[in-house]
Formats: C-alpha cells, structure tokens, sequence
C-alpha cells in the first residue's frame, strides 16, 4: 500500500454520550497532525466533526473539509475559506472525498457517517477503487455493524473474503498499523 497522505474521517455532526468518543476524536486528530497527513472531512464544526477539524488545525495540521451547497451554513461550518471546497450536492462531495485521499476512517456516528462508510465499502466491493477503509470501533460502537456485515456474509449475500475490505481497532495507533498492512482484494462477489 501506498503512503497515507491524505485521510478521509467520516465521523458525527454530534459528539454522542460517551465521553471516550471525544477523547477516540482528539487522539485522532493529534495523529494526523503529528504525522503530517491532510485531514479531509465534512468540513462542520459542530460534534466530532468539529472536535476532529478544530484540534488538527490547533496542532498545525492541514485540513480540507469538502460541504454540500445544501450545507453551507455559518452555524454549522466555520473554517477558513482557503480549508473548504463546495460541491454541488452530496454525491459530488462523496466523489470528491474519494479522490482527494489516501485513505478513510469512520468515528462513531450517525446515518450519514454510516451511509459514508457502507458506501465507499459497497464500491470496494465491485472494485470502483482499492483504498483502505476502517472503523475506528470506540468503546464497541460498531460491534453491531461488524456483526451485521458477517451476518450477510454468512448468509450468502457476500462473500466472507469482502470483510477483509476494510480493517477495524479499538484505538488509533493498532488502527494506522492496520491501514499500513492492508491489501486490496477483490473476490467473485456473485459466489452462489
């Protein structure tokens, strides 16, 4: 696998209850600055998304954060003009997260940040791109997902090789050596 130069967060427009969520967020953050990596996220500035931004620009990191027009909202967004681009729509915004990194990462979160990860997961599967994908699994947060992706797998709706398309830990540091050690793989989706 290539460098990571640049890495995609999807993560919560709220910070959740639990307090380990902030603290998972902000060692994140403190790892992409430290490491030099772009950051490219939604670009908000409230719950973790806000947290994530706002703590890798505070340790001198970059940031590109990448809103819908339907978004742009000085309530909900404040960053520097030059740290921001605008698409069109979400599609747009999606497409434009992929190309522009390296690889990306899911915070705990709600819908949108589960609809992110299972889409980028989905097209890894039918081989649109090969880039490393995780789950940064805070407390559990994402046992049920995980449960549930094994779930269609072993009930033939995937193969079980597609749950090596994207790699999981509990804390940030085994999560990078993870990304570091993964390798695309792209089996016969239509098995049965």
């Amino acid at each position: 696998m290539k460098s990571i130069q640049s890495i995609c967060v999807f993560c919560g427009s709220n910070t959740g209850y639990d307090d380990n969520y902030k603290k998972g967020t902000i060692e994140l953050a403190d790892y992409i600055a430290l490491h030099h990596q772009r950051l490219v996220y939604g670009g908000g500035r409230l719950g973790l998304m806000g947290v994530l931004g706002n703590e890798v620009l505070n340790k001198g990191g970059d940031i590109l954060g990448v809103i819908p027009k339907i978004l742009v909202n000085e309530k909900l967004t404040r960053i520097p003009d030059d740290k921001i681009i605008t698409t069109a729509d979400i599609s747009e915004r999606k497409q434009y997260m992929l190309d522009a990194s390296d690889a990306f990462i899911a915070l705990p979160g709600g819908f949108g940040t589960f609809k992110e990860f299972l889409t980028l997961l989905s097209w890894s599967q039918i081989n649109l791109h090969q880039k490393p994908l995780a789950l940064l699994n805070i407390d559990g947060f994402y046992d049920p997902l995980i449960q549930l992706l094994t779930n269609a797998c072993e009930a033939g709706f995937a193969p079980k090789e597609n749950l090596n398309l994207f790699v999981t830990a509990h804390h940030v540091p085994d999560l990078f050596e993870r990304l570091a050690r993964f390798q695309h793989t792209q089996p016969n989706k239509w098995t049965n």
